[in-house]
């Protein structure tokens, strides 16, 4: 026997090697898992670019169907669900992930992650409100970065936000039907209400200081609705209007005027609360726009295959109806004092009061449509366009 020898136990290095080679396994699967997920999570700026190898194709069009400059169309990666609002004059565009702010001529102004789950996007004036329907938390921000965020012990119903940047956020409650509460510019808490009744909606007065709520209610087995103003320098209301058989689907102001627009029927009432005047709709209710007082409303009769477009002003008690001998409208506008309708042959304008028809784009490829400054922005599936608007 060799006296430099040793012995070695086999099992012992089996047992090494085999553990060497589960180690190895474990971080390239651990190394694969993050570079999924991480390209999962960045999905927004690359899968854009993989669909822009065969060449970038723009299509902003003028009413006259000439090229203009910029950067569309936008491309929709996936054809994922998104939202879009104006912030400030910029367009601002909410997927499942991210809020983009582009510039009117389709420049990547901002882009910043939300990371929250349902995300709803409200816009007015200068400021944003993004918040997590069904979740707990909310921000608010500019078109320039994230003024301040929240987290809340219940979940949101909605949440709306006003001119100068106050946010009324509308809760569940363990003891009441739902909970409200509004902050001011800064995130500081200025006013709360527990309700007894179910809030459906919120409009902010235009001086901030006060808001409108439609409250929900079954009365005989009808759902009716009621609106109730209140200041939020006070416990007590200012005044609860009669109910209203229709149940609201948005509820306006102004310093005149609230609108209802119900799922049945629409009215206006005074700031006191009287009721000035009501509609009862012609069919069902398809899109609307309502805009400093004046409303129109696209109504879909789908038995005669007829579209029709109400429009309302708060000061003339008797609304202009137009009919249509078919019913491919999807969108209705106001825009500089004239209707513009979105169908399957582009877009048709109008006067509010009626008449004075014009034909000022012939894309009909698209299912809705916002306006910002001269310019209306077309909104698909799987793409944002943009054509010059010179009313």
């Amino acid at each position: 026997m060799d006296i430099n020898s040793k012995d070695i136990d086999i099992g012992l290095l089996r047992r090494r090697k085999k553990r060497r080679r589960q180690l190895v396994k474990f971080f390239a699967v651990m190394l694969l898992a993050g570079v999924v997920i991480t390209l999962y999570a960045k999905r927004d700026s690359w899968i854009p670019k993989l669909e822009g190898i065969g060449g970038k194709f723009q299509s902003v069009k003028s009413n006259q169907g000439e090229l203009a400059e910029g950067n569309f169309p936008l491309s929709i990666s996936g054809g994922i669900d998104y939202q879009t609002a104006e912030l400030n004059g910029h367009l601002a565009i909410m997927s499942d992930a991210y809020l983009y702010i582009y510039t009117d001529n389709g420049d990547l102004y901002e882009e910043r992650q939300h990371a929250y789950s349902n995300a709803m996007l409200q816009t007015a004036g200068k400021k944003a409100l993004v918040y997590e329907s069904g979740g707990n938390r909310f921000r608010v921000e500019n078109r320039s970065s994230v003024l301040y965020s929240k987290k809340l012990e219940d979940n949101i119903i909605f949440a709306r936000i006003s001119e100068d940047g106050r946010a009324a956020v509308i809760t569940d409650s363990d003891t009441y039907l739902c909970r409200i509460i509004v902050y001011d510019e800064s995130g500081k808490e200025i006013y709360s209400r527990d309700c007894v009744e179910r809030v459906i909606d919120l409009a902010f007065s235009e001086d901030s200081k006060g808001c409108v709520l439609a409250t929900v209610d079954a009365v005989e087995g009808n759902i009716c609705s009621k609106i109730v103003s209140v200041s939020f320098d006070s416990k007590k209301d200012n005044w609860s209007s009669d109910q209203i058989d229709t149940m609201c689907l948005r509820l306006y102001q102004t310093d005149d005027d609230i609108f209802v627009l119900g799922d049945t029927k629409c009215a206006y009432y005074d700031n006191k609360g009287k009721l000035k005047t009501e509609y009862a709709y012609p069919a069902k209710l398809a899109d609307w726009d309502y805009s400093g007082g004046k409303t129109a409303m696209l109504f879909e009769n789908e038995t005669k295959r007829h579209s029709y477009v109400t429009t309302i002003d708060s000061e003339k008690k008797e609304p202009n109806v137009m009919e249509f001998n078919d019913n491919s409208a999807k969108c209705i506008r106001i825009i500089d004092e004239h209707i513009c309708v979105l169908g399957k042959d582009g877009i048709m304008q109008y006067n509010f009061s009626g008449g004075g028809d014009k034909k000022i784009s012939s894309e009909g490829s698209y299912e809705k449509m916002i306006s910002i400054d001269d310019y209306i922005f077309l909104l698909g599936y799987d793409r944002i366009d943009r054509i010059d608007y010179k009313g």
